[in-house]
C-alpha cells in the first residue's frame, strides 16, 4: 500500500508541474493558440523562444496575456482592474523582461520610467520588450483603425505555478484520506 501512496504523489507532482509550465491563450479579433512549455512560446505551428523564465501571466479578460520577468524579488507588481494594463516597481534597479502575447491588431506600449521602450523582437502575435531600471508599465489597447471585436474570448487554461501548488495539496490530501 505504501508504494501505491507514493506513486499518487509522484503522480501528482508530475502533474502539477507538467501544468504549471503550460499556459493557453485563445483570443480576440483573429483567435489562435499559444502555449508556453519551458522557455519557448508555441503560436499555431511557430515558436518565439522566451529570453527569460516568466514570473508571473497578466490576463483580465482582454486580449492581450502579458508574461512578465523582473530580477529582483521585493519588486512589486500591480494591475488595473479591467484593463490591459500593469506596472512593476522596484525599491533598487532590476532587469525587466515583457512578453504581451496579443490580439494582431491590438497595440502595446510598454514605458521604463517615463521613456517608452521599443521591443526587442516583434511578430503580430508576440512583442517582447526588455529594460533595466526602477519601474516598467505597459499597456494594450486597439489601433484608432481597428475595431475591437463585440465579444473577445481570452482563457489561461493551463494552470499557473500557484493553481498547480493548489493541485499538489489537494493530491497529497486526497492521498491522506485513502488511508
Amino acid at each position: 500500500m505504501p508504494t501505491m501512496r507514493l506513486l499518487i504523489v509522484a503522480f501528482v507532482l508530475a502533474t502539477a508541474f507538467v501544468l504549471g509550465q503550460t499556459v493557453l491563450v485563445v483570443n480576440g479579433t483573429s483567435p489562435y493558440q499559444a502555449y508556453v512549455e519551458g522557455a519557448t512560446l508555441k503560436i499555431d505551428g511557430g515558436t518565439v523562444a522566451l529570453p527569460r523564465a516568466i514570473n508571473s501571466w497578466i490576463y483580465n479578460g482582454s486580449y492581450t496575456v502579458f508574461g512578465v520577468y523582473y530580477s529582483n524579488p521585493e519588486c512589486v507588481l500591480g494591475q488595473y482592474p479591467n484593463q490591459p494594463k500593469f506596472y512593476v516597481t522596484c525599491t533598487k534597479g532590476a532587469d525587466f523582461t515583457v512578453v504581451a502575447v496579443k490580439d494582431p491588431k491590438a497595440r502595446v506600449i510598454c514605458r521604463a520610467g517615463r521613456e517608452a521602450i521599443k521591443p526587442a523582437a516583434s511578430t503580430a502575435q508576440v512583442e517582447i520588450y526588455q529594460a533595466r531600471g526602477l519601474n516598467i508599465e505597459c499597456e494594450s489597447g486597439y489601433t484608432a483603425t481597428a475595431s475591437a471585436p463585440t465579444q473577445l474570448v481570452g482563457l489561461l487554461a493551463g494552470l499557473t505555478a500557484s493553481t498547480a501548488t493548489v493541485l499538489l495539496a489537494l493530491g497529497l490530501w486526497l492521498v491522506r484520506l485513502k488511508k
